[in-house]
């Protein structure tokens, strides 16, 4: 059977398009692909890559949920195969509706999660085990070099260093970027989870550029800022250096700005540092809608209970929260708060760390 014909699904189906399109432009990099996965030649490659698409079509028309253990010729070509079809349909040069390539996608899944063994009644089982939390930070962990990507890339584009882009363009990469960034950071935050508070911080204590923190904190946010229009302020001088840790203050100054962007809808939000002689006052602070009382006292809970007190849900402010404290604490200070019903929240905290000039 050819790559390009699938059983079962009308031509004019686009899920079925996508997947013959998917299929068509795997076949034409089957060597390329496979190189590392065995002594396969081309026909047994293309009769592996044929079945794999009769599979996937059927889990499109509903007729099947994915491929039976007795069906593999070979587990590592199959899964290759699958990352091939997800990479051209995420490339989105096979087809320009995103319903047909979300509909292929979750097909691919299906037929992924089947190779590998996992079943969803297997991954809701595994989540009720005691080692469920080192599950999580394992995919959280797995999760945060292609959502780097996808923020380097978002942002190349929306910044036209691959040609021009219009308006409407640059709107929809702010959004890309947005939530990205926010998945990166819930990925980031969960994985520090699983870290005392003093392995939280890397490196040793060393002078640097407070400047250079804070244009880190705002290369990052300025696009999420711009999306939800909301002004976004930077108060530092330039001539300040400290001698501390840059890479955990830059990663506070980070969660709370993130933090206080999202609970923002308008007006601004300020991240900024004054100096009191020998200490520095780190501060963000926004004109959101503030925190309301009945929020306040798991402020800092990454994990919260439910409404209706069946379970917990993962909260992913309080996660961020919970490690901009601890690795303020690491630091040797606290991290406080004030907020007020409309008006806004402000957070703050103070190193004792000498200042060098």
């Amino acid at each position: 059977m050819s790559v390009s014909a699938q059983p079962g699904v009308g031509p004019s189906d686009p899920s079925a398009e996508t997947l013959r399109a998917a299929g068509a432009q795997v076949a034409r990099r089957l060597d390329p692909l496979l190189d590392g996965t065995g002594p396969w030649s081309k026909s047994e490659a293309t009769e592996a890559l044929e079945h794999l698409l009769e599979c996937v079509a059927r889990v499109l028309e509903g007729t099947r949920s994915g491929l039976e253990a007795t069906e593999l010729v070979g587990p590592s070509v199959h899964l290759r195969l699958i990352d091939g079809l997800v990479d051209a349909v995420i490339a989105g040069d096979v087809t320009s509706d995103p319903q047909a390539a979300l509909d292929v996608l979750r097909a691919l899944r299906s037929v992924r999660c089947t190779l590998a063994g996992v079943s969803s009644e297997d991954l809701e089982t595994r989540m009720s085990q005691p080692d469920a939390f080192e599950l999580l930070v394992e995919v959280a962990h797995d999760l945060r070099s292609p959502l780097t990507s996808i923020l380097f890339l978002s942002e190349a584009l929306r910044a036209g260093h691959s040609g021009p882009v219009n308006e409407l363009q640059r709107s929809q990469l702010g959004l890309i970027y947005s939530a990205a960034l926010g998945l990166a950071s819930v990925s980031s935050d969960i994985v520090d989870l699983a870290r005392d508070a003093r392995g939280l911080i890397e490196g040793d204590r060393e002078p640097y550029a407070l400047a250079e923190v804070f244009q880190g904190v705002e290369d990052l946010l300025r696009p999420m800022a711009e999306e939800k229009r909301i002004e976004l302020r930077v108060s530092v001088e330039e001539y300040e250096k400290s001698y501390g840790y840059p890479l955990a203050l830059g990663r506070v100054l980070l969660n709370l700005t993130s933090n206080a962007l999202k609970f923002t809808d308008q007006g601004y939000v300020e991240l900024g540092v004054q100096r009191r002689s020998r200490q520095l006052e780190f501060f963000v602070r926004d004109t959101g809608r503030g925190i309301s009382p009945e929020r306040q006292d798991d402020l800092f809970q990454p994990f919260k209970k439910r409404a209706d007190q069946q379970g917990q849900f993962f909260s992913g402010s309080g996660v961020g929260l919970n490690i901009a404290r601890r690795l303020v604490r690491g630091m040797g200070s606290e991290l406080e708060w004030e907020t007020a019903p409309d008006v806004g929240t402000r957070f703050w905290f103070v190193l004792e760390e000498p200042t060098i000039q």
